[in-house]
């Protein structure tokens, strides 16, 4: 019976042991996975300070684009005319 309460004790503490070893690897795998999760963040918002600025570049043509089509008169098939010119072609219909 004492062989027995050996045999199971030192099968215990052998499981134990192959056991307690694992701890530290679960340990380097966490760090890893923030270092990843870190990259991660970094590369997303580098992405998206690049489409804001971006989107800001786009932002400047539009706005140059509307303030020089408003300095240009108003054509008729590629004719200049002046709003009374229209207004009464409109209005002799």
């Amino acid at each position: 019976m004492k062989k027995l309460g050996f045999l199971l004790v030192g099968t215990a503490s052998l499981a134990l042991a192959a056991c307690g070893s694992k701890d530290s690897d679960t340990l380097n795998e966490a760090e890893a996975a923030n270092v990843e999760a870190n990259a991660l963040n970094d590369l997303a918002a580098n992405a998206a300070n690049a489409e804001m600025e971006a989107l800001g570049n786009q932002q400047q043509q539009l706005d140059a684009e509307n303030a020089a089509n408003a300095t240009v008169p108003e054509t008729v098939d590629g004719n200049l005319t002046s709003p009374s010119k229209v207004e009464d072609d409109v209005q002799g219909m």
